[in-house]
C-alpha cells in the first residue's frame, strides 16, 4: 500500500493500527514540554503607560514671524514642540540612553547572570574556553579580532549588554490614543518593576538635559544676533525669541516628567510570563501528534517500497 494511494478511509485505519506509536511519541513530546517549562527559569513582565508630553509653547513667538525672522528662529533651534514627540519616543528606544541606563545600574551581571560569578565578583570563563586552554583562547579570540586585553576579560562586549537589554526591553505606541507602553521582563519581579519605573524616569532626565543644552545655545546664539541689529522691529522680535526660550528652559529645569508623563506606574508583577506550562504542554502534545504521523507514515511507506521490491524480485526470478 503506498501512501501516495491512501484514502481517508485509509489513513484512518492505519493511524488506528498504529495508535501504539501515536501515544507513545505525544506522551514523549508532552513530558519534554513539561521539562522545559520546569526547568526554565521564570520570566515577569512589568509595563508602565506613558503619555508624550506636548510642549508647544516656542512656537507660539515664531507664528506671525517674517521669513527671514522664521528661519532666525530656526536656526537657533526654535519651533514647534510638537513635532519632538516621536523623537522622545524614539530616544526611548534608543541605544544611547539604554548604555546610559544600563552602565548607570550596573545591569550587565543580571543580564548575564550565568556568566557571573557573585561571590567572586567576577566575569567567570566559558565552559568551552576552559576545555580549549588560554592559549588556544587567545588565537580564537585573535580570529575574532580580539585583543589581548579582550582575551583576558571575559565579560560581555558593549554589544552584547545591548543586544541582552533590548530582548528585554519593549516599547509599543498606540496610534490611536497616542499611549505608550513601555515593558522590561526579567526573571526578578519585583527588580522588573522597580527597574521599569527607573527606565522612565532616565528617558525623561535624558531628555530634559539635552534640551536644557538646546536651550542654552539657543539663547547664546539669539543673544548674540540681538547685539549685532540695530533695527528696533528686529530687536522686539528677538527679544520674544529669547523670551520664549527662556520659558522653555525654565519648564525643563523644573518639571521632571518632561517628556513622558506616567499614567500608569509599573507594579510588581504576579503571574509570571514564562514559562507557561500549558501553552507549552499543547504546543507538545500536538508537535507529537505530527511527529507521530510524521512517523508511522514514513514507516509506511517504507514498508510498501520494501514489498514492492520483493514482489519485483519475485517476478524476476
Amino acid at each position: 500500500m503506498d501512501v501516495q494511494e491512501l484514502s481517508l478511509y485509509e489513513f484512518l485505519l492505519l493511524m488506528r493500527a498504529k495508535r501504539a506509536i501515536l501515544v507513545w511519541v505525544m506522551s514523549a513530546t508532552a513530558v519534554l514540554a513539561l521539562l522545559i517549562g520546569i526547568l526554565s527559569k521564570n520570566q515577569y513582565k512589568a509595563s508602565s503607560t506613558l503619555a508624550p508630553v506636548s510642549i508647544s509653547m516656542a512656537g507660539h513667538g515664531i507664528e506671525g514671524l517674517g521669513s527671514s525672522l522664521g528661519s532666525l528662529a530656526m536656526l537657533a533651534g526654535l519651533g514647534k514642540h510638537d513635532e519632538g514627540i516621536e523623537e522622545n519616543i524614539a530616544v526611548l528606544g534608543s541605544r544611547a540612553l539604554a548604555d546610559e541606563f544600563v552602565n548607570q545600574y550596573q545591569l550587565a551581571p543580571i543580564l548575564f547572570e550565568p556568566r557571573w560569578d557573585d561571590a567572586a565578583k567576577r566575569w567567570k570563563q566559558g565552559m568551552l574556553r576552559q576545555l580549549l586552554g588560554r592559549s588556544i583562547s587567545r588565537v580564537l579570540d585573535s580570529l575574532e579580532g580580539k585583543s589581548i586585553e579582550q582575551s583576558n576579560n571575559f565579560a560581555p562586549t558593549p554589544d552584547e549588554i545591548f543586544r541582552a537589554f533590548d530582548k528585554v526591553r519593549s516599547i509599543s505606541e498606540d496610534k490611536d490614543t497616542g499611549l505608550v507602553t513601555l515593558t522590561l521582563e526579567l526573571h526578578n519581579p519585583n527588580l522588573a518593576a522597580s527597574l521599569t519605573n527607573e527606565y522612565v524616569n532616565a528617558a525623561n532626565e535624558h531628555i530634559r538635559k539635552e534640551k536644557i543644552r538646546e536651550a542654552q545655545q539657543s539663547l547664546e546664539y539669539l543673544s548674540q544676533e540681538l547685539q549685532k541689529t540695530n533695527l528696533a522691529e528686529m530687536h522686539a522680535a528677538l527679544s520674544r525669541l529669547i523670551e520664549d526660550e527662556l520659558k522653555q528652559s525654565m519648564i525643563a529645569n523644573v518639571r521632571e516628567q518632561y517628556a513622558f508623563k506616567v499614567i500608569d506606574p509599573a507594579t510588581v508583577p504576579e503571574l509570571r510570563a514564562w514559562p507557561k506550562v500549558g501553552l507549552l504542554l499543547a504546543t507538545g502534545i500536538f508537535g507529537g501528534l505530527m511527529l507521530g504521523i510524521g512517523i508511522i507514515l514514513v514507516g509506511n511507506r517504507l514498508r510498501a517500497a520494501r514489498d514492492a521490491h520483493a514482489r519485483g524480485a519475485q517476478g524476476i526470478a
